[in-house]
């Protein structure tokens, strides 16, 4: 039978035990917990690390965002997350987690932040923490003014986090926000600590994925600027030249598309701006448009010679709607194209639909700067297509002058040889006749007759060798190769020059202005060597295939250095026929090995 003495310490051993029991079921507890925050940091740290190695293995902008936005969502338990990364206070790039799908929102519930980040109603924390640089919480958003009732049950928000994203100036490069922890919980200030950690780790990884989209922009630029100085200097055609304009300063700007025009003067005489093409997304449209002054973007910097700058295009008075409902232009920027004495000769205009980085003064001021560029080529390539109409229309003068050149000629050869041959012979023909009727014991006077008969004899032989130099009848009358052995035969019966000649078969015959211009050249050729060459013998060449006719004067004499002497008007009118049938005429000479004239012109 136990004693009171007994049964007390019976009592105080259970009690004892039952402390204990308690005691190590607190540290079971304890344990547990430690335990699971031990798991929570070991999770948090891994996906740190996993940040970190994110920052040195991604180097895309956009992919890294959303690497961020999953890391986000995965370390603050959250049901959504999203990253914006900023340019000028503007988003250039955003990430959801859950990422959207092709149809934009797989939940429905996911808020894609505007570009510009205005703070209002509705806008979201993102704004304040952009402007404020600091953190920001709201567990109850139906009281947040930058949220608000309507926009926490349309996006299903029960309580938001965000974090900016600051470099080492403290400015904004980005914000990572998260949505709803799950389980209902709110965020904590672990998760907010967690979420500012991996803040730090994104800083590195976006400065150094902008700093390679910058040098990436900048070899852009520099690939640019080198096409665009190539098209500036190729002396393209002013519409030509403008449109490469809009298309190397749209991608340089990073727009979707663009125009520029010209100014032209009306009947009235009033200027407008005259464009005829649209470009957009990389492609050129048909765009007819006139703007008079005031009318239109371009009308605008017509008149105010200064830049305008859109960056709410739809809602913007001077805006053409077409452009807006066609092309979703959602913000614009025009520059005029100024010459030296700052009159404005065109305009240029570039596009970007939404969402996109809104266009700036900075911009406009490149654009200008480009601008200045093209209105001198502009007018050099204007100053190049007057001389060219100049020039074609002193080539159409030139082969005006050699046609009736050829046709004075022609008419020239036929008086000496039918007028003034005909007068030789009859007065030959008086001669005789007066020779018949002398005594014959007035031999002297006989002698003096015959001796005239003999003077006009020769006349008349060296009055012909004139008239077919002039134009040989052989020409007009039996084509262009027996006109050219017939010239190699006189030259070697008239001063004893030799000749070879070697002439490829025409078949059919060519144009009477082919013919007469390669005679022509041949025939200058061979009075250059006679005059000049110092030769002994000379070679004529005419070949010929399916595409082209190659005609070939040369010889071994003294020969010239071309680069020392200038060219005469012998050389001149012989490049003048080569260039009238869109051929060419070249002189190859080296001093003591001769002279070669080569004229080739296209087989008509």
């Amino acid at each position: 039978m136990d004693t009171p003495d007994t049964i007390d310490a019976m009592e105080l051993e259970g009690v004892a035990t039952a402390a204990a029991a308690e005691e190590i079921e607190c540290l079971r507890r304890e344990v547990a917990r430690l335990t699971q925050e031990n798991r929570a940091y070991a999770r948090s740290a891994d996906i740190l690390r996993a940040g970190v190695r994110t920052t040195v293995d991604e180097l895309d902008t956009q992919f890294l965002a959303q690497a961020f936005a999953r890391l986000a969502a995965q370390i603050t338990s959250a049901e959504r997350a999203t990253v914006g990364v900023l340019e000028y206070d503007s988003i250039i790039a955003q990430a959801h987690y859950p990422a959207l799908d092709s149809e934009g929102d797989p939940l429905g519930v996911t808020y894609v932040y505007p570009v510009d980040l205005k703070a209002g109603p509705g806008s979201g924390l993102a704004p304040r923490v952009v402007a404020s640089a600091q953190t920001m919480t709201c567990h109850d958003p139906k009281r947040e003014p930058c949220l608000g009732a309507d926009f926490a049950m349309r996006h299903r928000v029960r309580s938001v986090a965000c974090v900016p994203v600051l470099n080492h100036q403290s400015t904004v490069l980005a914000f990572i926000e998260v949505i709803n922890r799950k389980g209902g919980a709110l965020f904590t200030h672990d998760d907010l600590r967690a979420l500012e950690a991996l803040a730090l780790a994104a800083s590195v990884g976006f400065q150094r994925a902008r700093l390679l989209d910058r040098l990436s922009e900048w070899s852009r630029s520099l690939e640019m600027l080198l096409g665009f100085n190539a098209a500036v200097n190729q002396h393209l055609d002013p519409v030509h030249l403008i449109r490469h304009l809009v298309e190397n300063a749209g991608l340089f700007l990073k727009a979707d598309g663009g125009m520029a025009g010209l100014s032209v003067q009306t009947a009235g005489g009033t200027a407008e701006m005259v464009c005829d093409g649209l470009w957009n997304r990389g492609v050129w449209h048909d765009w007819q448009r006139r703007w008079g002054s005031q009318e239109g973007l371009a009308g605008f910097v017509m008149e105010n010679e200064f830049p305008y700058l859109s960056n709410e295009y739809p809602s913007d008075m001077l805006a053409d709607l077409a452009l807006v409902r066609d092309f979703d232009v959602r913000q614009a920027l025009c520059v005029p194209i100024k010459d030296q004495d700052d009159a404005v000769i065109g305009f240029f205009e570039l596009h970007r639909a939404t969402p996109q980085t809104p266009f700036t003064w900075q911009d406009a001021a490149f654009l200008e700067s480009l601008a200045n560029v093209t209105a001198v080529s502009i007018r050099n390539a204007q100053l190049l297509k007057a001389l060219e109409v100049r020039g074609e229309e002193i080539r159409a003068l030139s082969a005006n002058h050699v046609n009736r050149l050829e046709e004075e000629r022609q008419h020239i050869s036929r008086e000496l040889h039918d007028e003034a041959g005909q007068i030789l012979i009859g007065i030959k023909l008086a001669l005789q006749v007066a020779a018949r009727q002398i005594p014959s014991e007035h031999t002297n006077l006989r002698h003096d007759l015959d001796e005239l008969r003999d003077q006009v004899n020769q006349a008349t032989r060296r009055l012909k060798d004139l008239a077919r130099w002039l134009r040989p009848p052989t020409l007009d009358q039996l084509g262009l190769e027996v006109a050219l052995q017939q010239l190699a035969s006189d030259l070697k019966n008239r001063v004893g020059f030799e000749v070879e000649v070697h002439l490829d078969t025409l078949g059919a015959r060519l144009p009477q202005s082919w013919e007469i211009a390669l005679y022509r050249v041949a025939q200058e050729a061979l009075t250059n060597v006679l005059r000049h060459a110092e030769a002994e013998r000379a070679l004529l060449e005419l070949r010929c295939d399916d595409h082209k006719l190659c005609l070939t004067v040369k010889d071994s004499g003294r020969g010239f250095d071309p680069t020392s002497i200038a060219g005469g008007l012998g050389l001149l009118g012989m490049k003048e026929r080569a260039g009238m049938l869109g051929g060419a005429l070249t002189v190859e000479s080296i001093p003591g090995r001769g002279t070669e004239v080569r004229m080739e012109v296209p087989r008509p």
